[in-house]
């Protein structure tokens, strides 16, 4: 492939939210954008790509995966679906060392950031995947070992106790952002005390936003009976214009803290993965239902499937108010974790569900580029501009008609590599 790749004649959304321009020309140098306007020069001998009738915006970003459950074959599915960028939020620091690495080589792939283990209280939630400390100190060492591992992100998890997390906070010393799936320390307490992300719109603000009763208790855990049911009826009851969503509100804005919402995760809702979606991953799936043992799934009855789709409904209420206070909302999807997520495909699902919430086209597009690049704290990703990394989709729809539009492309480009989505998601069969 030459060293310059053009795209000409495209319709550009550069990300950053600035009006569509019409007929204008990407020049990618390597893995970088050297210029982007109408009425350039064309590099000699440079590859070029027509893109009359077609859109470019950025290369999309999971900013919430776990890559170890589905294992190193899927990653070729994220690109397909134009996901350039994945964070991953638990899993072995060894594996995902050796993966990052992989890619770095030229396996074909996104690009892989990465907190290692969940940092937890003991017994951790998920011995596979959580980091237990016994205490704020063992929590902050064990802050210090991912980070000199390479961790992009330290993430935090649902048994730590306050002391634990404000102590890991101040570890970090804002080096990288510091996010959280939350339980045991309430997430107001946590964006007081200096955290940078909250993850899971249904379970880290609950016992911030529903009624005092329906709190979970400290030893209660999502897998302790009936948990599920009783964070649907909390959130059914949950008042979001009350005094204490107005504060949690407050404090996502004042603190610039990032939300990720990953609507797409609510347990009992009966969302069940396309077929044709599980083929393109079955060789990492089969090994995925296998060790998270969700092989055997019983449907849950008509009424409390309902009930499910209520809390999303209400989950979106919530969004809706966080973006419209000035909030940076980010998509993510926990790709791994639930059986109803397939790589790739899980983000165009929950970006559906955040312009099913009311945000714009261009928001939740936004949310999936420059706003996700800004959780990340990475510059040069997210808006297809001048000196940023060569990440860009061509599209065949327009995408701020109809945000279903990001999933129908004609190339991905990453780091200045051009690639057909059809060739890739073979290699994950």
């Amino acid at each position: 492939m030459a060293a310059t790749l053009v795209i000409r004649d495209v319709t550009l959304i550069d990300g950053a939210g600035a009006p569509p321009v019409e007929c204008a020309t990407i020049v990618i140098d390597g893995d970088r954008i050297a210029s982007v306007g109408q009425g350039a020069a064309l590099p000699d001998g440079a590859q070029e790509i027509d893109g009359r009738g077609r859109w470019a915006v950025p290369g999309l970003i999971d900013t919430h995966v776990h890559l170890e459950l589905v294992g190193r074959e899927a990653l070729p599915a994220w690109l397909a679906l134009g996901v350039t960028t994945i964070r991953d939020l638990g899993g072995a620091l060894d594996f995902l060392v050796e993966t990052r690495r992989l890619l770095q080589d030229g396996a074909a792939g996104p690009r892989l950031l990465f907190t290692g283990p969940m940092i937890d209280g003991d017994p951790p939630t998920w011995p596979a995947l959580n980091r237990a400390t016994p205490d704020a100190e063992g929590a902050a060492r064990a802050v210090e070992e991912h980070l000199a591992a390479g961790a992009d992100a330290i993430k935090l998890y649902t048994t730590l106790e306050p002391d634990a997390l404000r102590r890991c906070i101040r570890q970090v010393a804002g080096r990288v952002p510091v996010t959280g799936h939350l339980g045991r320390t309430l997430s107001t307490e946590a964006m007081e005390a200096g955290i940078n992300g909250l993850e899971h719109a249904l379970l880290t603000p609950y016992n911030d936003l529903v009624p005092e009763e329906l709190r979970t208790a400290p030893g209660e855990t999502m897998m302790s009976p009936a948990f599920w049911v009783k964070v649907n009826d909390g959130w059914l009851e949950a008042d979001l214009a009350s005094d204490h969503a107005r504060r949690w509100l407050d404090l996502l804005v004042e603190r610039n803290v990032s939300f990720c919402p990953t609507l797409t995760v609510v347990p009992l809702a009966g969302d069940e993965p396309d077929e044709g979606e599980l083929r393109t991953v079955s060789g990492a799936r089969e090994r995925w239902l296998e060790a998270t043992q969700q092989r055997q799934v019983a449907q849950a009855p008509r009424e409390v499937r309902e009930r499910a789709r209520r809390t999303r409904a209400k989950l979106q209420e919530l969004v809706a108010r966080a973006h419209e206070a000035g909030a940076r909302v980010v998509s993510g999807t926990d790709t791994g974790a639930v059986r109803s997520l397939v790589p790739g495909y899980s983000l165009h699902r929950e970006l559906a569900f955040l312009s099913g919430a009311g945000l714009a086209n261009m928001d939740v597009l936004r949310a999936a580029t420059a706003r996700a690049a800004e959780a990340l704290r990475r510059d040069d990703l997210g808006v297809i501009a001048a000196g940023k990394r060569a990440d860009v989709l061509l599209l065949r729809r327009d995408p701020l008609a109809d945000v279903g539009a990001l999933r129908e492309i004609d190339f991905v480009v990453h780091d200045g590599k051009a690639y057909d989505p059809a060739s890739l998601l073979p290699a994950t069969a």
